[in-house]
């Protein structure tokens, strides 16, 4: 029988790490650096970047609601620095009763680097809908329909210290044009790992289930659909968001499905879906573009 090592790792505490401060009427600042996922990396990791801006947005409604993510269409400008923390500004566009607009802008040293524009809403619980569950009456997770293996018996294969998200890979793929993982931020329940999360309210919940959304696994799928070409240089062009319902806890595991939708241009368009673990729950829906050069030409 082979032993397995457990890792317990330091608490993450959301609020230390991603938290911002209102330094004047609509400007923010995070009161610390966004992580890259390696020191070898150009820049912060992009899913850092996005919840963040996703903070701010939800820092900026008013307090006498509770507006949760609906959409946010985001895009990334330049490369961030870890070296100092994100300075934010936030433009109101509309501020009702269901729905507030944001249009929220990232910068350092006096530049932009990230732009968003952020729809919050009210309405985005299947709790509040008379529980009525309509994210799924019309899906279900098409690579893992027929798979039997229990996700607690398989390994964690990716951790990065920085980014605090755990990745477990079905051994086998079933649907030849979608590739299939779980992922998580925070374990508490896993035989090699241990990080539990503090400070986790309800408003950094969404803070790491949006850094989990850019968490776009082209090793995995580009294999799968048989293409056999490494890009030179890879990076995220934009990212955008449609959150389908609130009913989750952010330190579970979920489903994460990836086609690929288009390539071409030194560009590729990728499409996700993001499901509670037992696929009863379609929680989010993500598209990005990504550079990807594959010529030599720089």
């Amino acid at each position: 029988m082979v032993s397995i090592t457990k890792h317990e790792l330091p608490p993450l505490d959301v609020k230390a790490e991603f938290d911002v401060i209102e330094i004047e009427p609509h400007k923010f600042r995070g009161v610390k650096p966004l992580a890259k996922p390696s020191k070898l990396t150009r820049g912060a990791y992009g899913g850092n970047i996005v919840a963040q801006a996703i903070l701010v947005a939800i820092r900026s409604s008013p307090a006498s609601r509770s507006f949760v993510p609906n959409s946010i269409h985001s895009y990334f400008i330049k490369a961030v620095s870890d070296q100092t923390p994100m300075v934010w500004e936030v433009e109101e566009i509309t501020t009702g009763r269901t729905f507030v607009h944001r249009y929220v802008r990232g910068l350092q040293d006096g530049s932009i680097v990230f732009t968003a524009m952020v729809s919050l809403t009210s309405n985005n619980s299947t709790k509040n809908n008379n529980g009525k569950d309509v994210s799924s009456l019309n899906f279900s997770i098409p690579a893992t329909n027929t798979m039997q293996q229990d996700i607690k018996d398989l390994p964690v294969v990716y951790h990065i210290d920085p980014l605090f998200a755990f990745q477990k890979i079905y051994p086998f793929q079933n649907d030849p044009e979608n590739v299939t993982f779980l992922i998580r931020w925070g374990i508490t329940d896993d035989k090699q790992y241990n990080q539990p999360l503090i400070n986790l309210s309800e408003e950094f919940k969404y803070v790491g289930f949006t850094s989990l959304t850019d968490w776009i696994a082209m090793e995995l799928l580009l294999p799968h659909i048989d293409i056999d070409v490494r890009p030179r240089v890879e990076a995220s062009i934009d990212h955008n968001i449609h959150y389908h319902d609130d009913d989750f806890q952010v330190d579970q595991w979920f489903v994460y499905v990836l086609n690929l939708k288009w390539v071409g241009h030194d560009r590729a368009l990728i499409k996700g879906d993001i499901f509670t673990s037992e696929g009863k729950k379609h929680i989010a829906t993500i598209v990005q573009e990504r550079l990807f050069i594959t010529s030599p030409k720089i």
